[in-house]
């Protein structure tokens, strides 16, 4: 089915931006609604493990793209 190395080098760069982008949505939406939905008084006691998970998703996001860059260029037809 794969036998080709350039599909299974373009099945994980779609992958790996599929992957930064749901995740980084789903992140995003997910950390807005906790913060709507927790009342203001008790929203310090949220900061520390909102922004721990802001860095751990957005992190991961980072990598993904990074390693997407780096390590699975695609070579332009010139």
């Amino acid at each position: 089915m794969l036998q080709n190395k350039q599909d299974i080098k373009k099945i994980l760069r779609i992958s790996l931006l599929l992957y930064s982008i749901l995740i980084g949505l789903a992140g995003s939406v997910s950390i807005i609604a906790a913060l709507i939905l927790i009342p203001k008084e008790e929203l310090q006691y949220f900061i520390e493990p909102f922004i721990v998970l802001g860095l751990f998703i957005y992190g991961t996001c980072a990598v993904a793209l990074f390693i997407r860059t780096k390590i699975f260029k695609e070579k332009k037809n010139e």
